[in-house]
Protein backbone atom coordinates (compact mmCIF):
# COMPACT_ATOMS: atom_id res chain seq x y z
CA UNK A 1 0.00 0.00 0.00
CA UNK A 2 2.83 2.32 0.85
CA UNK A 3 4.39 1.81 -2.61
CA UNK A 4 1.08 2.61 -4.31
CA UNK A 5 0.79 5.79 -2.22
CA UNK A 6 4.30 6.96 -3.22
CA UNK A 7 3.58 6.24 -6.87
CA UNK A 8 0.38 8.27 -6.67
CA UNK A 9 2.22 11.23 -5.14
CA UNK A 10 4.78 11.15 -7.95
CA UNK A 11 2.03 11.13 -10.54
CA UNK A 12 0.27 14.05 -8.86
CA UNK A 13 3.55 15.97 -8.63
CA UNK A 14 4.36 15.35 -12.29
CA UNK A 15 0.83 16.38 -13.28
CA UNK A 16 1.13 19.58 -11.22
CA UNK A 17 4.47 20.39 -12.87
CA UNK A 18 2.96 19.71 -16.29
CA UNK A 19 0.00 21.99 -15.51
CA UNK A 20 2.29 24.75 -14.31
CA UNK A 21 4.40 24.37 -17.48
CA UNK A 22 1.25 24.56 -19.65
CA UNK A 23 0.12 27.64 -17.73
CA UNK A 24 3.54 29.26 -18.16
CA UNK A 25 3.55 28.56 -21.92
CA UNK A 26 -0.03 29.85 -22.16
CA UNK A 27 0.82 33.01 -20.21
CA UNK A 28 3.86 33.59 -22.41
CA UNK A 29 1.75 33.20 -25.54
CA UNK A 30 -0.86 35.60 -24.15
CA UNK A 31 1.89 38.12 -23.34
CA UNK A 32 3.53 37.81 -26.75
CA UNK A 33 0.37 37.63 -28.89
CA UNK A 34 -2.02 39.77 -26.85
CA UNK A 35 -0.38 42.06 -24.30
CA UNK A 36 2.78 42.83 -26.34
CA UNK A 37 1.15 42.46 -29.75
CA UNK A 38 1.51 46.10 -30.83
CA UNK A 39 5.10 46.34 -29.65
CA UNK A 40 6.10 43.14 -31.42
CA UNK A 41 4.38 44.17 -34.64
CA UNK A 42 6.34 47.42 -34.61
CA UNK A 43 9.56 45.50 -33.96
CA UNK A 44 8.92 43.16 -36.90
CA UNK A 45 8.03 46.09 -39.14
CA UNK A 46 11.20 47.91 -38.10
CA UNK A 47 13.26 44.88 -39.07
CA UNK A 48 11.45 44.25 -42.35
CA UNK A 49 10.83 47.79 -43.58
CA UNK A 50 12.44 51.21 -43.51
CA UNK A 51 10.87 54.60 -44.20
CA UNK A 52 13.15 57.11 -45.92
CA UNK A 53 12.17 60.79 -46.15
CA UNK A 54 12.19 62.27 -49.66
CA UNK A 55 13.17 65.91 -49.35
CA UNK A 56 11.70 68.07 -52.13
CA UNK A 57 13.70 70.49 -54.22
CA UNK A 58 13.98 73.79 -52.39
CA UNK A 59 12.82 76.85 -54.32
CA UNK A 60 15.40 78.97 -56.15
CA UNK A 61 16.20 82.52 -55.03
CA UNK A 62 16.77 85.08 -57.82
CA UNK A 63 17.85 88.71 -57.86
CA UNK A 64 15.77 91.39 -59.61
CA UNK A 65 17.38 90.57 -62.99
CA UNK A 66 16.85 86.81 -62.80
CA UNK A 67 20.40 86.01 -61.65
CA UNK A 68 20.48 82.92 -59.40
CA UNK A 69 21.50 83.63 -55.81
CA UNK A 70 20.60 80.24 -54.30
CA UNK A 71 19.61 76.95 -55.93
CA UNK A 72 19.26 73.29 -54.94
CA UNK A 73 20.97 70.69 -57.15
CA UNK A 74 20.95 66.90 -57.05
CA UNK A 75 23.83 65.21 -55.30
CA UNK A 76 24.71 61.86 -53.74
CA UNK A 77 24.97 60.94 -50.06
CA UNK A 78 26.74 57.76 -48.90
CA UNK A 79 25.84 55.31 -46.14
CA UNK A 80 26.94 51.90 -44.89
CA UNK A 81 24.53 48.96 -45.25
CA UNK A 82 25.94 47.17 -42.18
CA UNK A 83 25.20 43.42 -42.30
CA UNK A 84 28.51 42.21 -40.92
CA UNK A 85 30.39 44.47 -38.51
CA UNK A 86 33.87 43.30 -39.51
CA UNK A 87 33.23 43.91 -43.20
CA UNK A 88 31.71 47.34 -42.54
CA UNK A 89 34.69 48.37 -40.44
CA UNK A 90 37.05 47.19 -43.19
CA UNK A 91 35.17 49.31 -45.76
CA UNK A 92 35.26 52.33 -43.46
CA UNK A 93 38.98 51.87 -42.74
CA UNK A 94 39.64 51.91 -46.50
CA UNK A 95 37.79 55.24 -46.75
CA UNK A 96 39.65 56.85 -43.85
CA UNK A 97 43.10 55.60 -44.89
CA UNK A 98 42.63 57.06 -48.35
CA UNK A 99 41.63 60.47 -46.93
CA UNK A 100 38.77 60.48 -49.41
CA UNK A 101 36.43 62.34 -47.07
CA UNK A 102 37.29 65.25 -44.80
CA UNK A 103 35.89 63.68 -41.62
CA UNK A 104 36.80 64.95 -38.17
CA UNK A 105 38.21 62.59 -35.51
CA UNK A 106 34.88 62.75 -33.65
CA UNK A 107 32.96 61.82 -36.81
CA UNK A 108 35.27 58.86 -37.46
CA UNK A 109 34.90 57.68 -33.86
CA UNK A 110 31.10 57.99 -33.98
CA UNK A 111 30.81 55.94 -37.20
CA UNK A 112 33.09 53.19 -35.81
CA UNK A 113 31.02 53.03 -32.63
CA UNK A 114 27.80 52.70 -34.63
CA UNK A 115 29.34 49.85 -36.63
CA UNK A 116 30.35 48.10 -33.39
CA UNK A 117 26.81 48.45 -32.03
CA UNK A 118 25.53 46.65 -35.12
CA UNK A 119 23.40 49.48 -36.49
CA UNK A 120 22.19 48.56 -39.96
CA UNK A 121 21.97 52.01 -41.57
CA UNK A 122 24.92 54.35 -40.95
CA UNK A 123 25.43 57.68 -42.69
CA UNK A 124 29.06 58.18 -43.71
CA UNK A 125 28.69 61.62 -45.36
CA UNK A 126 25.87 63.68 -46.76
CA UNK A 127 25.99 65.83 -49.91
CA UNK A 128 29.13 64.53 -51.62
CA UNK A 129 31.19 66.40 -54.17
CA UNK A 130 31.60 64.80 -57.62
CA UNK A 131 35.18 63.80 -56.79
CA UNK A 132 34.14 62.19 -53.48
CA UNK A 133 31.33 60.26 -55.18
CA UNK A 134 33.61 58.86 -57.88
CA UNK A 135 36.23 57.72 -55.34
CA UNK A 136 33.64 56.10 -53.05
CA UNK A 137 31.93 54.38 -55.97
CA UNK A 138 35.22 52.63 -56.80
CA UNK A 139 35.44 51.38 -53.20
CA UNK A 140 31.83 50.18 -53.38
CA UNK A 141 32.57 48.13 -56.50
CA UNK A 142 35.74 46.62 -55.00
CA UNK A 143 33.93 45.08 -51.99
CA UNK A 144 31.65 42.11 -52.68
CA UNK A 145 30.78 40.96 -49.13
CA UNK A 146 27.52 41.15 -47.20
CA UNK A 147 28.08 44.75 -46.03
CA UNK A 148 28.25 47.46 -48.66
CA UNK A 149 28.46 51.16 -49.41
CA UNK A 150 25.22 52.57 -50.81
CA UNK A 151 24.25 55.93 -52.26
CA UNK A 152 21.09 58.00 -51.87
CA UNK A 153 20.19 60.93 -54.11
CA UNK A 154 19.46 64.16 -52.25
CA UNK A 155 19.41 67.90 -52.92
CA UNK A 156 22.27 70.20 -51.98
CA UNK A 157 21.93 73.99 -51.59
CA UNK A 158 24.38 75.88 -53.77
CA UNK A 159 25.15 79.61 -53.77
CA UNK A 160 26.70 80.36 -57.21
CA UNK A 161 27.82 83.86 -56.24
CA UNK A 162 29.62 82.66 -53.09
CA UNK A 163 29.39 85.19 -50.24
CA UNK A 164 27.39 87.78 -52.21
CA UNK A 165 24.34 88.97 -50.25
CA UNK A 166 25.12 86.39 -47.55
CA UNK A 167 23.39 88.35 -44.77
CA UNK A 168 20.20 88.56 -46.82
CA UNK A 169 20.20 84.96 -48.02
CA UNK A 170 21.34 83.28 -44.79
CA UNK A 171 21.84 79.54 -45.20
CA UNK A 172 20.47 76.04 -44.66
CA UNK A 173 21.34 72.96 -42.60
CA UNK A 174 22.22 69.46 -43.77
CA UNK A 175 18.52 68.59 -44.26
CA UNK A 176 17.88 71.76 -46.30
CA UNK A 177 16.20 73.47 -43.35
CA UNK A 178 16.55 77.26 -43.19
CA UNK A 179 18.91 78.45 -40.45
CA UNK A 180 19.09 82.22 -40.90
CA UNK A 181 18.34 85.04 -43.34
CA UNK A 182 15.64 84.64 -45.99
CA UNK A 183 16.31 80.90 -46.08
CA UNK A 184 14.87 80.85 -42.55
CA UNK A 185 12.17 83.53 -42.73
CA UNK A 186 10.50 82.13 -45.89
CA UNK A 187 11.36 78.49 -45.12
CA UNK A 188 7.71 77.39 -45.07
CA UNK A 189 7.25 78.75 -48.62
CA UNK A 190 10.55 77.78 -50.17
CA UNK A 191 11.14 74.31 -48.69
CA UNK A 192 8.16 72.55 -50.33
CA UNK A 193 6.42 69.48 -48.91
CA UNK A 194 8.30 66.36 -47.85
CA UNK A 195 7.36 62.91 -49.19
CA UNK A 196 8.35 59.44 -47.91
CA UNK A 197 9.51 56.16 -49.41
CA UNK A 198 8.77 52.85 -47.63
CA UNK A 199 11.19 50.00 -48.43
CA UNK A 200 10.11 46.41 -47.58
CA UNK A 201 12.93 43.92 -46.88
CA UNK A 202 13.14 40.13 -46.67
CA UNK A 203 14.97 38.14 -43.97
CA UNK A 204 18.26 38.82 -45.73
CA UNK A 205 17.41 42.52 -45.77
CA UNK A 206 17.09 42.65 -49.55
CA UNK A 207 14.51 45.14 -50.77
CA UNK A 208 11.58 43.49 -52.55
CA UNK A 209 8.97 46.27 -52.55
CA UNK A 210 9.09 50.10 -52.62
CA UNK A 211 6.05 52.27 -51.84
CA UNK A 212 5.84 56.07 -52.07
CA UNK A 213 3.87 57.55 -49.16
CA UNK A 214 2.55 60.97 -50.17
CA UNK A 215 3.81 63.08 -53.04
CA UNK A 216 6.56 65.57 -52.34
CA UNK A 217 5.93 69.11 -53.60
CA UNK A 218 8.78 71.34 -54.75
CA UNK A 219 9.29 74.68 -53.01
CA UNK A 220 8.33 78.01 -54.56
CA UNK A 221 10.86 80.29 -56.20
CA UNK A 222 11.51 83.72 -54.68
CA UNK A 223 12.54 86.85 -56.58
CA UNK A 224 14.31 89.64 -54.68
CA UNK A 225 14.67 93.37 -55.27
CA UNK A 226 18.44 92.98 -54.83
CA UNK A 227 20.55 93.79 -57.89
CA UNK A 228 23.60 91.49 -57.89
CA UNK A 229 25.79 94.03 -59.66
CA UNK A 230 24.95 96.79 -57.18
CA UNK A 231 25.33 94.38 -54.28
CA UNK A 232 28.77 93.36 -55.54
CA UNK A 233 30.32 96.82 -55.71
CA UNK A 234 28.61 97.95 -52.49
CA UNK A 235 30.13 94.98 -50.63
CA UNK A 236 33.52 95.62 -52.23
CA UNK A 237 33.61 99.33 -51.30
CA UNK A 238 32.33 98.65 -47.77
CA UNK A 239 35.13 96.11 -47.22
CA UNK A 240 37.73 98.57 -48.57
CA UNK A 241 36.54 101.26 -46.16
CA UNK A 242 36.50 98.90 -43.15
CA UNK A 243 40.06 97.78 -43.92
CA UNK A 244 41.29 101.33 -44.62
CA UNK A 245 40.09 102.61 -41.25
CA UNK A 246 40.75 99.35 -39.36
CA UNK A 247 37.09 99.43 -38.29
CA UNK A 248 35.16 96.72 -36.44
CA UNK A 249 32.47 96.41 -39.10
CA UNK A 250 29.80 98.27 -40.99
CA UNK A 251 26.73 98.22 -43.20
CA UNK A 252 25.38 99.95 -46.30
CA UNK A 253 21.79 100.03 -47.55
CA UNK A 254 20.89 101.22 -51.06
CA UNK A 255 17.19 101.78 -51.77
CA UNK A 256 15.05 102.97 -54.66
CA UNK A 257 13.65 106.28 -53.35
CA UNK A 258 10.46 105.88 -55.37
CA UNK A 259 9.07 102.60 -54.09
CA UNK A 260 11.34 101.38 -51.26
CA UNK A 261 12.90 98.45 -53.17
CA UNK A 262 16.22 97.48 -51.57
CA UNK A 263 18.85 97.27 -54.33
CA UNK A 264 21.70 96.33 -52.01
CA UNK A 265 22.14 95.56 -48.33
CA UNK A 266 25.67 94.77 -47.25
CA UNK A 267 27.20 93.95 -43.86
CA UNK A 268 30.82 93.33 -42.99
CA UNK A 269 32.37 90.99 -41.90
CA UNK A 270 30.59 88.64 -44.28
CA UNK A 271 30.47 84.84 -44.58
CA UNK A 272 29.79 82.11 -47.12
CA UNK A 273 26.21 80.73 -46.99
CA UNK A 274 27.74 77.31 -47.79
CA UNK A 275 29.53 77.45 -44.43
CA UNK A 276 26.72 78.98 -42.38
CA UNK A 277 26.72 76.07 -39.90
CA UNK A 278 30.36 76.81 -39.06
CA UNK A 279 29.92 80.60 -38.86
CA UNK A 280 29.51 82.44 -35.55
CA UNK A 281 26.18 84.18 -34.94
CA UNK A 282 27.92 87.55 -34.59
CA UNK A 283 29.16 87.12 -38.17
CA UNK A 284 25.84 85.96 -39.67
CA UNK A 285 23.93 88.79 -37.97
CA UNK A 286 22.62 91.31 -40.49
CA UNK A 287 23.80 94.68 -39.13
CA UNK A 288 21.47 96.60 -41.45
CA UNK A 289 18.46 95.43 -39.44
CA UNK A 290 19.92 94.40 -36.07
CA UNK A 291 22.66 96.91 -35.18
CA UNK A 292 21.29 99.22 -32.47
CA UNK A 293 23.26 102.44 -32.05
CA UNK A 294 22.93 106.13 -31.18
CA UNK A 295 22.19 107.91 -34.48
CA UNK A 296 23.91 111.09 -33.33
CA UNK A 297 23.77 114.01 -35.75
CA UNK A 298 21.99 112.06 -38.52
CA UNK A 299 18.93 112.26 -36.24
CA UNK A 300 18.91 116.08 -36.44
CA UNK A 301 17.05 115.72 -39.75
CA UNK A 302 14.06 114.35 -37.82
CA UNK A 303 14.24 117.19 -35.26
CA UNK A 304 14.44 119.99 -37.84
CA UNK A 305 11.80 118.43 -40.14
CA UNK A 306 9.44 118.36 -37.16
CA UNK A 307 10.21 121.99 -36.26
CA UNK A 308 9.50 123.14 -39.83
CA UNK A 309 6.38 120.99 -40.27
CA UNK A 310 4.84 122.24 -37.00
CA UNK A 311 5.85 125.87 -37.74
CA UNK A 312 7.78 126.07 -34.48
CA UNK A 313 10.87 127.29 -36.37
CA UNK A 314 11.84 128.66 -39.79
CA UNK A 315 15.07 128.17 -41.81
CA UNK A 316 16.69 131.54 -41.10
CA UNK A 317 15.77 131.67 -37.41
CA UNK A 318 18.79 132.56 -35.23
CA UNK A 319 19.89 130.38 -32.27
CA UNK A 320 22.53 131.13 -29.64
CA UNK A 321 24.97 128.22 -29.78
CA UNK A 322 26.81 129.30 -26.62
CA UNK A 323 30.30 129.27 -28.16
CA UNK A 324 30.46 125.51 -28.01
CA UNK A 325 29.32 124.70 -24.42
CA UNK A 326 25.70 124.69 -23.22
CA UNK A 327 25.06 123.98 -19.52
CA UNK A 328 21.76 122.07 -19.44
CA UNK A 329 21.83 121.31 -15.71
CA UNK A 330 24.41 121.80 -12.98
CA UNK A 331 25.92 118.40 -13.75
CA UNK A 332 25.33 118.05 -17.48
CA UNK A 333 26.36 120.12 -20.47
CA UNK A 334 26.15 119.71 -24.27
CA UNK A 335 29.20 120.56 -26.34
CA UNK A 336 30.02 121.22 -30.00
CA UNK A 337 33.32 120.04 -31.46
CA UNK A 338 33.47 123.27 -33.46
CA UNK A 339 32.22 126.25 -31.37
CA UNK A 340 29.77 128.79 -32.80
CA UNK A 341 28.15 131.84 -31.25
CA UNK A 342 25.03 132.21 -33.36
CA UNK A 343 23.68 130.00 -36.14
CA UNK A 344 20.54 129.92 -38.27
CA UNK A 345 18.42 126.78 -38.18
CA UNK A 346 19.83 125.91 -41.61
CA UNK A 347 23.43 126.32 -40.43
CA UNK A 348 22.74 124.23 -37.34
CA UNK A 349 22.30 121.32 -39.75
CA UNK A 350 25.06 122.41 -42.16
CA UNK A 351 27.61 122.72 -39.31
CA UNK A 352 26.03 119.92 -37.24
CA UNK A 353 25.64 121.86 -34.00
CA UNK A 354 24.51 119.70 -31.06
CA UNK A 355 23.67 122.79 -29.01
CA UNK A 356 21.53 124.27 -31.77
CA UNK A 357 19.64 120.98 -32.24
CA UNK A 358 19.12 120.70 -28.46
CA UNK A 359 17.58 124.17 -28.36
CA UNK A 360 15.27 123.30 -31.27
CA UNK A 361 14.22 120.20 -29.32
CA UNK A 362 13.44 122.34 -26.28
CA UNK A 363 11.25 124.61 -28.43
CA UNK A 364 9.32 121.60 -29.72
CA UNK A 365 8.65 120.21 -26.23
CA UNK A 366 8.25 116.63 -25.10
CA UNK A 367 4.79 115.90 -26.50
CA UNK A 368 5.49 117.19 -30.03
CA UNK A 369 8.95 115.66 -30.30
CA UNK A 370 7.72 112.28 -29.06
CA UNK A 371 4.77 112.28 -31.46
CA UNK A 372 6.95 113.01 -34.50
CA UNK A 373 9.73 110.60 -33.61
CA UNK A 374 7.06 107.90 -33.64
CA UNK A 375 5.57 109.34 -36.86
CA UNK A 376 8.95 108.79 -38.49
CA UNK A 377 8.72 105.12 -37.50
CA UNK A 378 11.18 104.83 -34.62
CA UNK A 379 10.51 102.35 -31.86
CA UNK A 380 9.01 99.79 -34.26
CA UNK A 381 10.34 97.26 -36.75
CA UNK A 382 10.39 98.02 -40.47
CA UNK A 383 9.55 94.32 -41.16
CA UNK A 384 11.51 93.28 -44.23
CA UNK A 385 10.60 89.61 -43.71
CA UNK A 386 14.15 89.03 -42.50
CA UNK A 387 14.78 87.34 -39.12
CA UNK A 388 16.44 88.98 -36.11
CA UNK A 389 15.33 92.52 -36.97
CA UNK A 390 15.43 94.82 -33.95
CA UNK A 391 12.88 97.50 -33.12
CA UNK A 392 15.50 99.76 -31.55
CA UNK A 393 15.33 101.42 -28.12
CA UNK A 394 12.90 104.25 -27.57
CA UNK A 395 11.28 104.84 -24.18
CA UNK A 396 7.70 105.83 -23.50
CA UNK A 397 7.46 109.54 -22.62
CA UNK A 398 6.58 108.77 -19.00
CA UNK A 399 10.11 107.35 -18.65
CA UNK A 400 11.86 110.41 -20.06
CA UNK A 401 14.21 112.39 -17.88
CA UNK A 402 13.89 116.15 -17.49
CA UNK A 403 16.55 116.68 -20.17
CA UNK A 404 15.46 114.04 -22.71
CA UNK A 405 14.31 116.59 -25.31
CA UNK A 406 17.80 118.10 -25.39
CA UNK A 407 19.50 114.78 -26.00
CA UNK A 408 16.92 113.18 -28.30
CA UNK A 409 17.11 116.26 -30.53
CA UNK A 410 20.71 115.46 -31.47
CA UNK A 411 20.47 111.66 -31.51
CA UNK A 412 21.02 110.38 -27.98
CA UNK A 413 18.70 108.65 -25.46
CA UNK A 414 17.48 106.60 -28.43
CA UNK A 415 18.77 103.47 -30.16
CA UNK A 416 18.00 102.99 -33.86
CA UNK A 417 18.81 100.53 -36.64
CA UNK A 418 20.21 101.50 -40.07
CA UNK A 419 17.03 100.28 -41.79
CA UNK A 420 14.95 102.61 -39.58
CA UNK A 421 17.21 105.51 -40.51
CA UNK A 422 17.00 104.95 -44.26
CA UNK A 423 13.22 104.70 -44.02
CA UNK A 424 13.16 108.05 -42.16
CA UNK A 425 15.49 109.74 -44.69
CA UNK A 426 13.42 108.42 -47.55
CA UNK A 427 10.38 110.31 -46.23
CA UNK A 428 12.08 113.47 -47.46
CA UNK A 429 13.34 111.77 -50.65
CA UNK A 430 9.86 110.49 -51.54
CA UNK A 431 8.16 113.85 -51.16
CA UNK A 432 6.95 113.46 -47.56
CA UNK A 433 5.64 109.87 -47.69
CA UNK A 434 6.55 106.90 -45.54
CA UNK A 435 7.36 104.27 -48.17
CA UNK A 436 8.01 100.87 -46.62
CA UNK A 437 11.31 99.26 -47.68
CA UNK A 438 11.03 95.72 -49.05
CA UNK A 439 13.41 93.02 -50.26
CA UNK A 440 11.01 90.36 -51.67
CA UNK A 441 9.80 91.36 -55.12
CA UNK A 442 7.80 88.26 -56.04
CA UNK A 443 6.99 84.76 -54.82
CA UNK A 444 6.11 82.15 -57.42
CA UNK A 445 2.34 81.82 -57.73
CA UNK A 446 1.55 84.54 -55.17
CA UNK A 447 0.42 88.14 -55.51
CA UNK A 448 2.20 90.48 -53.12
CA UNK A 449 0.77 93.87 -52.11
CA UNK A 450 2.52 96.90 -53.56
CA UNK A 451 4.47 98.88 -50.92
CA UNK A 452 3.06 102.07 -52.46
CA UNK A 453 -0.45 100.93 -51.50
CA UNK A 454 0.51 101.45 -47.84
CA UNK A 455 2.31 104.80 -48.20
CA UNK A 456 1.33 107.53 -45.77
CA UNK A 457 2.09 111.24 -46.15
CA UNK A 458 3.47 112.92 -43.04
CA UNK A 459 5.45 115.92 -44.37
CA UNK A 460 4.16 118.75 -46.54
CA UNK A 461 5.73 119.71 -49.87
CA UNK A 462 7.02 122.92 -48.29
CA UNK A 463 8.87 121.07 -45.51
CA UNK A 464 10.32 118.57 -48.01
CA UNK A 465 11.63 121.38 -50.23
CA UNK A 466 13.17 123.27 -47.29
CA UNK A 467 14.78 120.13 -45.85
CA UNK A 468 16.14 119.10 -49.25
CA UNK A 469 17.70 122.54 -49.70
CA UNK A 470 19.26 122.44 -46.21
CA UNK A 471 20.65 118.89 -46.73
CA UNK A 472 22.14 119.92 -50.07
CA UNK A 473 24.04 122.67 -48.26
CA UNK A 474 25.49 120.03 -45.91
CA UNK A 475 27.26 118.52 -48.95
CA UNK A 476 28.02 121.82 -50.67
CA UNK A 477 29.62 123.68 -47.75
CA UNK A 478 29.11 121.71 -44.55
CA UNK A 479 30.26 118.55 -42.80
CA UNK A 480 29.37 116.37 -45.81
CA UNK A 481 31.70 117.97 -48.38
CA UNK A 482 33.57 114.68 -48.84
CA UNK A 483 30.45 113.24 -50.51
CA UNK A 484 30.22 115.97 -53.15
CA UNK A 485 30.04 114.82 -56.79
CA UNK A 486 30.31 117.39 -59.55
CA UNK A 487 27.21 117.52 -61.70
CA UNK A 488 24.88 115.62 -59.37
CA UNK A 489 23.15 117.34 -56.41
CA UNK A 490 23.19 115.26 -53.21
CA UNK A 491 21.11 115.92 -50.09
CA UNK A 492 22.60 114.29 -47.00
CA UNK A 493 23.67 114.49 -43.35
CA UNK A 494 26.69 113.30 -41.41
CA UNK A 495 26.68 111.60 -38.02
CA UNK A 496 29.27 110.71 -35.37
CA UNK A 497 28.19 109.10 -32.10
CA UNK A 498 29.55 107.12 -29.19
CA UNK A 499 28.56 103.48 -28.93
CA UNK A 500 25.67 102.52 -26.67
CA UNK A 501 27.73 99.79 -24.97
CA UNK A 502 31.09 101.44 -24.38
CA UNK A 503 34.06 99.25 -25.26
CA UNK A 504 36.27 98.96 -22.15
CA UNK A 505 39.35 98.41 -24.31
CA UNK A 506 38.44 101.37 -26.51
CA UNK A 507 36.72 104.18 -24.59
CA UNK A 508 36.76 106.24 -27.80
CA UNK A 509 34.55 103.78 -29.67
CA UNK A 510 32.52 105.72 -32.23
CA UNK A 511 29.92 105.04 -34.91
CA UNK A 512 30.41 107.01 -38.13
CA UNK A 513 27.35 107.37 -40.35
CA UNK A 514 26.08 109.19 -43.40
CA UNK A 515 22.65 109.19 -45.00
CA UNK A 516 21.22 110.92 -48.01
CA UNK A 517 19.60 110.77 -51.45
CA UNK A 518 20.29 111.81 -55.04
CA UNK A 519 19.68 113.47 -57.44
CA UNK A 520 18.42 115.83 -54.75
CA UNK A 521 15.86 117.58 -56.99
CA UNK A 522 14.33 114.30 -58.17
CA UNK A 523 15.57 111.41 -56.01
CA UNK A 524 16.22 107.98 -57.47
CA UNK A 525 18.45 106.52 -54.74
CA UNK A 526 18.39 106.78 -50.96
CA UNK A 527 21.43 105.40 -49.18
CA UNK A 528 22.59 104.99 -45.59
CA UNK A 529 26.12 104.11 -44.47
CA UNK A 530 27.30 103.03 -40.99
CA UNK A 531 30.91 102.25 -40.00
CA UNK A 532 31.59 100.78 -36.54
CA UNK A 533 34.57 101.88 -34.49
CA UNK A 534 36.93 103.29 -37.13
CA UNK A 535 40.45 103.90 -35.86
CA UNK A 536 42.18 107.26 -36.29
CA UNK A 537 39.68 109.41 -38.17
CA UNK A 538 36.16 108.73 -36.88
CA UNK A 539 33.94 111.64 -37.97
CA UNK A 540 31.07 110.64 -40.27
CA UNK A 541 32.19 113.25 -42.77
CA UNK A 542 35.69 111.74 -42.94
CA UNK A 543 34.82 108.02 -42.87
CA UNK A 544 31.24 107.37 -44.03
CA UNK A 545 30.81 110.27 -46.49
CA UNK A 546 33.65 109.17 -48.85
CA UNK A 547 32.16 105.65 -48.92
CA UNK A 548 28.76 107.15 -49.82
CA UNK A 549 30.40 109.13 -52.62
CA UNK A 550 32.28 106.14 -54.08
CA UNK A 551 29.12 104.04 -54.23
CA UNK A 552 27.02 106.95 -55.55
CA UNK A 553 29.46 107.50 -58.44
CA UNK A 554 29.18 103.86 -59.48
CA UNK A 555 25.39 103.88 -59.12
CA UNK A 556 25.09 107.01 -61.23
CA UNK A 557 26.90 105.26 -64.11
CA UNK A 558 25.30 101.82 -63.65
CA UNK A 559 21.73 103.14 -63.40
CA UNK A 560 22.23 105.90 -65.97
CA UNK A 561 21.28 108.68 -63.56
CA UNK A 562 21.69 111.98 -65.39
CA UNK A 563 19.78 114.75 -63.57
CA UNK A 564 19.21 116.93 -66.58
CA UNK A 565 17.42 114.06 -68.37
CA UNK A 566 15.30 112.90 -65.43
CA UNK A 567 11.52 112.78 -65.57
CA UNK A 568 9.77 113.96 -62.45
CA UNK A 569 9.42 111.51 -59.60
CA UNK A 570 5.70 110.62 -59.45
CA UNK A 571 5.89 109.65 -55.78
CA UNK A 572 7.32 113.06 -54.95
CA UNK A 573 4.40 114.96 -56.47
Amino acid sequence: MKAISNERRRVVLLFAIFCLWVLFIGASLVKVQVLDYSKNVLKVQAQSSRTIPLLPKRGTIYDCNGEILAISVKTQSVYLENKLNEESQEIFNTITKGNILSLTDNEKKSISQRISRGEKFIWVKRKLSDEEYEALNKIKESFKGQSSLEFLEEYKRVYPQKSLASHILGGVGIDEQGLCGLEYSVDSIIKGKEGKMKVEQDARQKAFDIQYIGEHVEGKDVYLTIDSSVQFFVEKELKNTIEKHNAKGGTVIVMDSRDGAILAMASYPDFSPDEVQNSASKITRNKAISLIYHPGSTFKIITVSTALETNVCYPQQIFDCENGSFQVTRELSIKDDHPHSQLTLEDIIVNSSNIGAAKIGAKLGEATLDKWIRQFGFGEKVDLHLPEEESGIYNQRKKWSGISVYYLAHGYEIGVTPIQMIRAYNIIASGGYIVHPYVIKEIQGETLPSPLDEKKKILSVGTVQRMTAIMMQVVERGTGKNAKIEGIPIAAKTGTSKRIARNKDNPRAYISSFGGFFPANNPRITMFVVVEEPQGQYYGGDVAAPLFKTIAEKLMIYLGIFPELENKNDTRL
